[in-house]
């Protein structure tokens, strides 16, 4: 009888536990994007939303695990908000102006770029692009201080087709050639593509390998049909897509953007069991909280330096020690062989020529007639 009670006791315990488990709420993670070029070092940023899609922040480091190709690795890690780190966004924000545009779809634009910028802080650039044939180029790296608002008042219609997919390719690759901040895209357009030279799967193959996010904000100009390519870019470069049903709603979806990259979190690391080869890895980050826990994913290469680069400057360090030692060393030598020559600091007060101790008279001298004629007259006059 007892033993048939605690066996109830445990069964009633397990499911208790089991509910509780069930319970739990998920958690959105998104690893937005990854920086490996000084792999094993990087940094991943990062973005939590929870089930009602509102972000997530403060939580603490702890709470965080990793995997890399699914597996448990040894990492030593950092986790900072981003709003507390002294770190810009490179943004580059790509508008639709063509014919189609014209009246309240491109002004609602041009105004949403214009509170954009109210929201960069001192430390962010902003670049503006147009879809054409090519990403037409409006303005480039400018921060909130050297922001002229009369160059995108000045956007006008373009009489070329939205070849949207031509136009993403080559704003792709002006980007991919920057350094050094933080990128993020951002696309407003109705989704729709006309004539491009590149095809979607050759867009949707280029965007699968890039390392930052495209944010895309989608709106209805004539059908609903194209937006959904927008989705899909999104979610290809862990970016994310809003939709805007009235053009008046474009600047809030542009601060939604915002406000997911400035309450995101920075995430360093140092793997110290998978090796620099080259090659692509998924690196999954896991939350798990009381309440709520959730996982997400994304790929980086483990890029291999031919020399690491602490080792490089260990290297250059040494070499200009090494340098200049040898330098003074030489000078050194010289000194004392000189030194035991009987060749001092002692010059000839005539020809300025260096002479030994022992010597009473300059030897040089009476190879210059000048100087030996001058001398000669010295002596006289004494």
């Amino acid at each position: 009888m007892k033993l048939s009670r605690k066996i109830l006791f445990l069964f009633i315990l397990l499911n208790i536990f089991r509910v509780y488990a069930e319970e739990k709420r998920n958690l959105n993670v998104r690893i937005e994007q990854i920086i490996s070029k000084d792999y094993p070092e990087m940094t991943a940023y990062t973005i939590i939303k929870n089930d009602k899609g509102e972000l997530v922040s403060g939580l603490a480091p702890g709470l965080f695990s990793f995997r890399i190709d699914t597996a448990e690795i040894k990492v030593k890690s950092k986790i900072v908000p981003f709003s507390m780190a002294d770190e810009g966004v490179d943004y580059t924000i790509m508008i639709s102006n063509n014919g189609i545009m014209e009246g309240e779809p491109l002004d609602f634009q041009k105004n949403a770029l214009l509170k954009f910028v109210e929201l960069m802080s001192d430390r962010d650039t902003l670049s503006v692009y147009t879809v054409g044939e090519d990403a037409g180029e409006v303005i480039l790296d400018v921060t909130n201080k050297t922001f002229d608002s009369a160059v995108i008042n000045k956007i006008e219609l373009s009489e070329g087709q939205p070849r949207l997919y031509d136009s993403v390719m080559n704003l792709i690759r002006k980007v991919e050639q920057k350094k050094g901040k933080r990128k993020v895209v951002i696309i407003l357009s109705d989704g729709r593509d006309q004539n491009s030279r590149f095809s979607k799967d050759q867009l949707i193959e280029t965007l699968g390998s890039i390392g930052f996010p495209v944010y895309t904000v989608g709106m209805k100009v004539l059908s609903n049909q194209s937006l959904s390519n927008l989705d899909e870019i999104s979610q290809l470069t862990g970016g994310m897509y809003y939709y805007s049903p009235r053009f008046k709603d474009v600047p809030d979806s542009l601060k939604k953007v915002v406000d997911c990259v400035k309450q995101s979190y920075i995430i360093k690391l140092k793997v110290k069991n998978v090796k620099a080869d080259n090659q692509a890895h998924l690196l999954e980050i896991k939350v798990e909280e009381t309440e709520a826990h959730g996982k997400g994913g994304k790929t980086f290469i483990a890029i291999k330096h031919p020399v690491p680069r602490w080792l490089q400057i260990t290297f250059l360090i040494l070499f200009i020690i090494l340098f200049v030692t040898i330098i003074i060393l030489l000078i050194v030598r010289k000194t004392l062989k000189r030194k035991s020559m009987g060749i001092t600091k002692r010059r000839c007060p005539d020809c300025r020529n260096i002479m030994k101790d022992n010597w009473e008279t300059c030897p040089f001298c009476k190879y210059m007639p000048e100087i030996s004629v001058k001398k000669v007259k010295k002596n006289k006059e004494k």
